[in-house]
């Protein structure tokens, strides 16, 4: 059990730590219809959970710029960061105990990671609301593929220097799932039902405060392969 002994915790961002897509979605159809561009329910719906790569192409699929390579997607996009971030910055939206898990998870002395897609100055924001807690950030500036890609997660990994029985995944995606998973890391699946049935490397809770209970340097989740 020693080689299992748990030290790092790697949060995913939106949809388990906060709620910022309807922000993203206001900032999506607000901005490309500023430039004639027609965002449509599904374009909004598509942009969730995606790389900014991704975005750029959504961007220009409305009609708002030439193309994904054209400048003014960028600029865009960079309008997109800075409208969610403003809002951000102004009124972090935190889901139901965030706070206590992130706090429970220093106060046993686990390094914490934020692993995400969303551009850095947005995660800092959302990092500072939480008391800075977090040793690292790992964001969609950081690697060049998102979820589901194995990307994001082994960079997490391989910037702790740990191995993948020391760390343990908090997510709610499929996609996020799916990235850790492929990196051998242990995952609690907030909320929903569990995203891989037959995976025992999965535990599924109900909201954040069931997290805290694994939060222990000793702790594995239940199911979790080692």
């Amino acid at each position: 059990m020693a080689a299992d002994r748990l030290r790092a915790v790697l949060w995913d961002l939106d949809g388990t730590l906060i709620d910022s897509q309807p922000l993203w979605d206001e900032a999506f159809r607000s901005r490309c219809r500023a430039l004639g561009g027609r965002p449509t329910p599904e374009a909004v719906a598509a942009i969730r959970g995606v790389s900014i790569r991704r975005v750029h192409e959504l961007i220009a699929a409305t009609g708002a710029t030439s193309g994904p390579e054209d400048p003014a997607t960028a600029q865009v996009f960079a309008a997109m960061v800075a409208d969610v971030g403003a809002a951000v910055r102004a009124d972090p939206p935190l889901l139901p105990g965030a706070r206590e898990a992130t706090s429970a998870a220093a106060d046993a002395g686990l390094v914490q990671v934020i692993v995400t897609q969303s551009p850095r100055g947005i995660v800092e924001a959302v990092a500072r609301a939480l008391d800075d807690v977090f040793a690292a950030l790992v964001t969609g500036d950081d690697v060049a593929s998102g979820k589901p890609s194995p990307a994001p997660y082994a960079a997490a990994v391989q910037r702790l220097g740990l191995g993948p029985r020391e760390c343990v995944v908090v997510e709610d995606s499929a996609a996020g799932v799916a990235s850790a998973r492929s990196n051998d890391l242990r995952v609690i699946q907030v909320g929903g039902a569990k995203v891989f049935p037959a995976d025992p490397g999965i535990t599924v809770v109900g909201d954040l405060t069931a997290v805290v209970p694994y939060l222990s340097p000793g702790s594995a989740p239940r199911g979790a392969v080692g």
